[in-house]
């Protein structure tokens, strides 16, 4: 199989608690709704304060996203947007990059660890990848408990790595090879 014939990742993943799908223009509504909120964009590189335009502009790049490149996902739940999960595919790297976010009402319900649980199994089952990885603020406490709920190991501290919002930040690197996901499937398939 070459990076160019490989299966697509699905349009739709249902989670016991959540729809992940693809993003229309119809949710920017609900976008701007959590991605006002500074709590939300702590962590992500995106304009502050967000703005109405911004919620548009954001919705029509994930409606645009090549899914062969970025699979990308709006987190439903009871009909309305509250999140995303996001998939950069490096195919001659075999390699992926998870990316979420989530509105803060629902943080700390374990919503966001399902949705991505789904993604990156459907990845791993769907794609010859054989390593998914992300990468957070070295601050962001529950982003890095969510990375370790979904087996992903720590590789690496970035040290100063990037400037956001006029403070110079290091991050962390997790990832999670196909091996240790076959293991876990294995351990949570055995009677």
């Amino acid at each position: 199989m070459t990076a160019d014939d490989w299966p697509p990742l699905p349009d739709s993943i249902q989670t016991p608690r959540s729809l992940l799908r693809r993003f229309s223009a119809a949710d920017a509504d609900d976008v701007y709704a959590y991605r006002r909120d500074p709590e939300v964009v702590r962590f992500l590189r995106v304009a502050q304060p967000f703005e109405r335009r911004d919620a548009d502009a954001f919705v029509a790049t994930q409606v645009l996203a090549d899914p062969r490149e970025r699979c990308v996902w709006a987190l439903e739940q009871q009909g309305r947007v509250v999140g995303g999960v996001s998939l950069r595919i490096a195919r001659q790297r075999l390699r992926a990059e998870l990316g979420y976010e989530l509105a803060r009402w629902l943080w700390s319900r374990g919503l966001m660890a399902e949705a991505t649980s789904a993604v990156v199994d459907a990845a791993f089952r769907r794609l010859p990848i054989i390593k998914i990885s992300a990468t957070a603020t070295a601050t962001n406490t529950r982003s890095i408990r969510l990375l370790k709920k979904l087996g992903m190991q720590h590789e690496a501290l970035l040290r100063q790595h990037w400037v956001h919002r006029g403070r110079v930040l290091d991050e962390v690197r997790y990832g999670l090879l196909r091996d240790e996901w076959e293991e876990q499937q294995a351990a949570n398939t055995v009677p």
